[in-house]
């Protein structure tokens, strides 16, 4: 089912702050290959003392598959994991429920997925991308999962090397984090550092709505709700 996270930030540091935004990295089965992971949005927010200004981010954590093209051999952390990207709406596996779970990645030049259908192998709660045989030297491809931002752009969240020949399992994980710095969406960031310091939206246990307070302590204050802002009212 689709889920639409809210997720409210106030600062109430003395200063203004960069916050960005990124995802636990999906489990990837079916390839031999590192995570990466993308920073998801990126604003700088004043003082609530200064203007009463609250950062509020949304995301539809549907599952989109997703596949793009890279100019480098290998993603690095801190430019643009890609460039043109192809996404395609599908389902997780959920056991005796076919939906469509899978698709399949083509280059014509650029890559391309398939309309979803469904496919019984899949592992549970995952999604399937096929990739065909191709020259992954000499256009290195990127895959994993999208998320749709509040604006209704498409990010690039978590992914893999899209390895010739092979059939990757993807398994979304709904935690989310917010942390203080520049990383824009779509630059590749390493989610191991990134995370120390940031504040945790755990929406595994259901929780939609989170409100985070970043003080001027440098902490955070995260409280998982599922009404209106605790400071609206």
């Amino acid at each position: 089912m689709n889920a639409r996270y809210t997720i409210n930030i106030l600062n109430n540091s003395r200063h203004a702050q960069d916050f960005f935004l990124f995802q636990e990295p999906a489990r990837y089965t079916g390839a031999d290959s590192a995570v990466y992971s993308n920073s998801l949005y990126h604003r700088t927010l004043p003082p609530i003392s200064e203007t009463g200004s609250i950062l509020i981010l949304e995301l539809l954590s549907s599952s989109f598959a997703a596949a793009q093209a890279r100019l480098d051999p290998a993603p690095r952390a801190g430019l643009p994991s890609g460039q043109a990207m192809s996404c395609q709406p599908v389902r997780a596996s959920r056991s005796g429920l076919p939906c469509p779970n899978a698709v399949t990645m083509s280059l014509d030049p650029e890559p391309e997925l398939s309309a979803p259908r469904h496919h019984p192998d899949v592992d549970e709660e995952a999604f399937r991308i096929s990739i065909p045989h191709y020259d992954a030297g000499r256009r290195p491809c990127n895959v994993g999962q999208a998320v749709r931002t509040g604006d209704g752009r498409m990010v690039l969240s978590s992914f893999i090397d899209a390895q010739p020949d092979s059939h990757i399992d993807c398994a979304p994980l709904p935690r989310f984090y917010a942390g203080v710095g520049r990383r824009h969406a779509g630059t590749v960031i390493d989610f191991d550092n990134s995370k120390q310091g940031a504040a945790l939206c755990d929406a595994s246990e259901g929780h939609t709505t989170f409100n985070l307070i970043y003080d001027h302590r440098g902490d955070w204050i995260v409280e998982a709700v599922k009404g209106r802002p605790a400071w609206l009212g």
